[in-house]
């Protein structure tokens, strides 16, 4: 099975061979259509040979850049794979989702997914994307949750819009006092988005009266799972897990 999460920044394929991730491919989400299909089809067809090595032809797609559906469709239908978009509105499957479902993206209901399978009723996930979003599963119930800037986005938005700092990377960090500029927005970010996690996780779990499992996923949440409250869970590719138990499900229908 080939399984993909389109978000704003990154495109992640997953090659799943034997119901077990074999292979992670990222490459950049690109918004010009046409340079997108020129990009994607020279990606494909350079991997070609990955992509058949999955136990079938069998693609589902995750999006949140629906301009660029089609075009992912009709490259694989090219390839001869049975290919299917997640629609939020028609999962096929028997979950609760509290929340408006021509709103919520579909990487969030793979995410929960994910966790429902894993039999865990009360849980708060928290996905650092493009946006840092926080989804909370109270009583196996999708209950709500909260979208926030993402880390990188709101890093390249300060050094765009001021003159006078360059690019950085957003890193662990060990003390929060900085004497240079690159260090000082290194030590803001870090602490910054460290805090405001904790502090979010803490109203969300007071508020709600519950002891949810805390788990992390998306790239930058390997920087920060040792330092975050509640001992999280960190699972980098929690999203295309839940992608691929909606893909078994609807070759078992």
């Amino acid at each position: 099975m080939i399984v993909l999460d389109v978000g704003n920044t990154n495109i992640v394929i997953g090659i799943y061979i034997k119901n077990k991730l074999n292979q992670v491919f990222r490459i950049d989400t690109e918004k010009n259509k046409k340079k997108f299909k020129r990009k994607f089809e020279s990606f494909i067809n350079t991997n070609e040979k990955n992509f058949l090595k999955s136990d079938d032809k069998f693609c589902i797609l995750s999006s949140v850049v629906p301009s660029l559906n089609l075009l992912i469709k009709n490259i694989f239908l090219k390839k001869k794979f049975i290919f299917y978009i997640i629609d939020p509105k028609n999962i096929p499957m028997k979950i609760r989702i509290n929340y408006k479902l021509n709103q919520i993206g579909s990487d969030r209901v793979a995410n929960f997914i994910a966790i429902y399978s894993k039999k865990i009723p009360n849980c708060i996930i928290v996905d650092f994307g493009t946006a840092t979003t926080f989804d909370v599963i109270k009583n196996n119930e999708y209950f709500g949750g909260i979208i926030f800037p993402g880390i990188t986005l709101s890093m390249n938005t300060l050094i765009n819009n001021a003159e006078l700092l360059k690019n950085s990377k957003v890193t662990k960090v060990k003390n929060i006092i900085a004497r240079d500029t690159d260090s000082s927005i290194k030590s803001g970010f870090y602490f910054g988005y460290l805090h405001a996690i904790n502090g979010i996780l803490e109203q969300i779990i007071k508020e709600n009266k519950f002891k949810p499992k805390i788990y992390l996923t998306g790239g930058l949440g390997k920087i920060f799972k040792d330092k975050i409250s509640f001992n999280p869970i960190y699972n980098e590719y929690l999203t295309l897990e839940g992608v691929s138990l909606i893909g078994k499900y609807l070759q078992n229908e």
